[in-house]
This record gives structure tokens, sequence and C-alpha cells, in this order.
């Protein structure tokens, strides 16, 4: 291996073939890791797809439960008035 320093060429040592793999498979590794990890931009995306999903089912639980709320009231009060009008 050679590296340039000041226009003159300095020879270096081979590296030592244990070093070189340990550096080829750190790289693979730090490679694959960045790879599969998501993007910033991704990541807000999926965050607000998630939002958007979870104030939906909340919606969706809220007005259920309203509606059940109303209709068992409006039952009771249905029943109420016909049997107070009854002599």
């Amino acid at each position: 291996m050679t590296a340039s320093k000041d226009r003159r060429h300095l020879a270096l040592p081979d590296l030592d073939p244990s070093i070189a793999l340990a550096q080829a498979a750190r790289q693979d590794v730090e490679r694959e890791f960045f790879f599969h990890r998501p993007l910033v931009d991704q990541l807000v995306e999926r965050g607000k797809n998630d939002r958007a999903a979870f104030i939906a089912t909340l919606l969706r639980a809220s007005s259920d439960l309203l509606k059940s709320t109303f209709r068992v009231s409006a039952g009771v009060t249905a029943f109420v008035r016909s049997k107070a009008s009854v002599p």
C-alpha cells in the first residue's frame, strides 16, 4: 500500500490479514446497519400515519360510546314517560 505525503511516495507495510479481515467485517456490519435503518423522513411519515390511525380509532370508540349512552338514556326516558302517562 502506498500513500503520498508532500509529493513523495511513502511505502507502507501491508496490513496484517486479521486486521484487514476485521475492518472488512466492520464495514459490512455498518453498511447493513445503515441500510436497514429507516431515514428520518420515513420515521416522520410513519409517525404521522400511526397518529392518524390512532385518532381515527379513538374517534370511533368515542362515538360508539356516546351512541350507546344516548340510546340507553332515550329508552329509559321513553319508558318513564309512557308509564307516567298511564293512570
